[in-house]
């Protein structure tokens, strides 16, 4: 819950990025990215791209949800 981790200590949150920033650049860096192109497809209301990638989101979650990841 993102309002939780909103709520933590400015100052820790500050430390673990800092500590963790070669992993969380890149992370961070392809989000972006992904974010991007998922943008890009709801301008161009590219119907059939948002259902596959709706769909793999889902995929992804029911797999974590049912632990097989």
């Amino acid at each position: 819950d993102f309002t939780r981790i909103a709520s933590s200590d400015p100052v820790m949150w500050r430390d673990i990025c800092i500590a963790n920033r070669h992993a969380l650049g890149p992370m961070l860096s392809g989000f972006a990215e992904e974010m991007g192109e998922l943008a890009d497809r709801i301008a161009d209301a590219d119907g059939e791209a948002l259902l596959e990638i709706f769909e793999r989101a889902k995929a992804a979650r029911d797999r974590y949800i049912d632990g097989i990841e």
